[in-house]
């Protein structure tokens, strides 16, 4: 089993119900969320062994998944195409996440 490894590149906020101010990440990591090897014939991943995915997160821990994508530029325009109202790409929160698809904010993040 291979060690999962998640890391937020990109990052901005944008407001739920224009009122509640939640986060989007886009998260590059070297899994496909959803795989299962013993269902699945092979990963979803792009020539580098990754892909990239949307997440929402409501400070600092995640409300809901997007889709993932074969590069950044595609996560951005899923991400810009699924929040209608707009986001505000801020980058206020970047780097490594611990727990593989837990995604979880290392200290200090």
């Amino acid at each position: 089993m291979k060690h999962e490894r998640a890391e937020i590149v990109k990052s901005g906020t944008w407001l739920y119900g224009e009122s509640v101010e939640h986060e989007v990440w886009i998260v590059r990591q070297n899994f496909e969320y959803w795989y299962e090897e013993e269902y699945d014939d092979r990963e979803r991943l792009n020539e580098d062994g990754e892909v990239f995915a949307v997440i929402y997160a409501l400070k600092g821990k995640v409300v809901g998944r997007g889709s993932e994508e074969m590069s950044l530029e595609e996560a951005v325009n899923a991400a810009e195409r699924a929040i209608e109202s707009g986001i505000h790409w801020t980058n206020h929160r970047l780097g490594s996440l611990d727990g593989g698809r837990s995604y979880l904010i290392k200290n200090n993040s």
